[in-house]
């Protein structure tokens, strides 16, 4: 399956129609304003003309802006700097492609991880249970590991569950981008040329900027800044050269009392134990820098958006007066 990143581009026909309309609309109040001596009603066809004009101006400034945007996003990642996200479209063709291979990425490798730590988990769980009997005597070598088997199923938990995240913060990030770019911004330009929903309109267009063009900037530094893949990959890489040496735990014959002392005393030798630690330190370092970049960087990302949609919407709410009108 792809992910259309690149998507349809916003049509802004209906907003060019509403932006006429109220052009038209404008004239007719200042005509009828001019020749009936009403400065009111002549001020407000000046406004709306002006609104109208703004309208207009916008939708090609926001195309030239879209492109503009890609086409930087284009030129300033590199495709051999990105990481392996064959189901996205054009990755470097936006910032939401940027966005998207990067989260694709990271939800495909927390998924290897969280499998290697299961596999880890069973085979020290198994370990733990393997008893010694002689005669009269018995003894588990590798009790001790039944609390690292538990840890090692919270962090494969855990894996996963940020797995789930990035996955959903992909298709929440795709959503957005098609309605920011093919439901708000248009209907905003066309609720923005009528006076009675200008306020509205104007919302509309600063959630809709806000959303494509703020929300994943901060993704460009931080997902390539990041160390998550690299992490994440060598914990991977530990678990599963752990789990490859120890792949016939799961496979003994407990009644085989020689085969399990055989096997205790290759464990033994090898400092089991030991290598079942080094498992920890890599898993818990590719979560955390996990954790960072799919809670934190986005957190951030929303509260700079949220900051930068309140000056758009005032800035795009605001009355227009032209002097020159109110003199006539």
């Amino acid at each position: 399956m792809t992910v259309g990143i690149a998507g349809a581009e916003p049509d802004f026909s209906l907003a060019i129609v509403a932006a006429t309309i109220s052009i038209l609309i404008g004239g007719i109040l200042f005509g009828a304003g001019l020749g009936f001596g009403i400065r009111r009603l002549r001020l407000l066809g000046a406004e709306e003309v002006g609104q109208g004009i703004i309208s207009a101006a916008m939708v090609g400034a926001f195309a030239a802006f879209v492109l503009l945007l890609d086409s930087a996003v284009a030129s300033l990642v590199p495709q051999s700097g990105l990481p392996i996200c064959p189901s996205v479209e054009k990755p470097a063709g936006s910032p939401y492609g940027f966005y998207a291979c990067h989260l694709h990425a990271r939800s495909f490798s927390l998924s290897e991880l969280s499998s290697a730590l299961s596999r880890s988990a069973d085979i020290a769980g198994m370990a733990s249970s393997l008893r010694v009997d002689a005669g009269v005597i018995s003894a588990q070598p590798f009790f001790a590991l039944q609390a690292a088997s538990q840890k090692l199923s919270e962090l494969s938990f855990l894996a996963g569950l940020l797995s789930a995240l990035a996955f959903l913060e992909l298709e929440a990030g795709l959503m957005m981008r098609l309605a920011a770019m093919s439901i708000f911004l248009p209907a905003g330009l066309i609720l923005r040329s009528f006076f009675a929903t200008r306020k509205l309109g104007a919302a509309a267009m600063a959630i809709a900027i806000s959303a494509y063009a703020v929300y994943p900037l901060l993704f460009l530094w931080g997902f390539g800044a990041s160390k998550t893949l690299a992490e994440t990959a060598q914990a991977s890489l530990v678990s599963e050269e752990f789990n490859s040496d120890f792949a016939a735990i799961p496979l003994l014959e407990l009644d085989d009392t020689g085969a399990v002392r055989s096997q205790i005393s290759q464990m033994a030798e090898g400092d089991f134990g030991g290598k079942v630690q080094l498992l920890f330190a890599p898993a818990l370092r590719a979560a955390w820098l996990a954790c960072l970049d799919l809670a934190v960087f986005p957190a951030v990302s929303a509260a700079i958006s949220l900051v930068a949609a309140i000056e758009l919407y005032r800035l795009f709410s605001a009355p227009i007066f032209f002097s020159y009108f109110g003199a006539i």
